[in-house]
């Protein structure tokens, strides 16, 4: 598989984890939450590896959002 799809099928996982936050249990959120960081975190791995500043920094940014939304939203859910 190529760097590219390798990249764009982790940045796919968390963004279908990103969006399970939303329909699971209040419980479950923090799994997805941990998934969709873990797949964004290997897409920007990758794109460190082959020098890809613009993948770097639109990866980052997105992770960054998922973060805030979870601290903002579910991370005091069920608590």
């Amino acid at each position: 598989m190529s760097d590219a799809k390798e990249m764009a099928r982790f940045e796919a996982l968390a963004e279908e984890a990103y969006g399970a936050m939303y329909d699971v249990r209040p419980h479950g959120a923090k799994d997805c939450y941990e998934d969709a960081c873990y797949n964004l975190s290997r897409a920007i791995g990758i794109a460190k590896m082959r020098g890809l500043a613009a993948d770097i920094e639109r990866l980052t940014k997105r992770l960054e959002h998922i973060e805030a939304v979870y601290n903002s939203q579910f991370r005091h859910v069920g608590r």
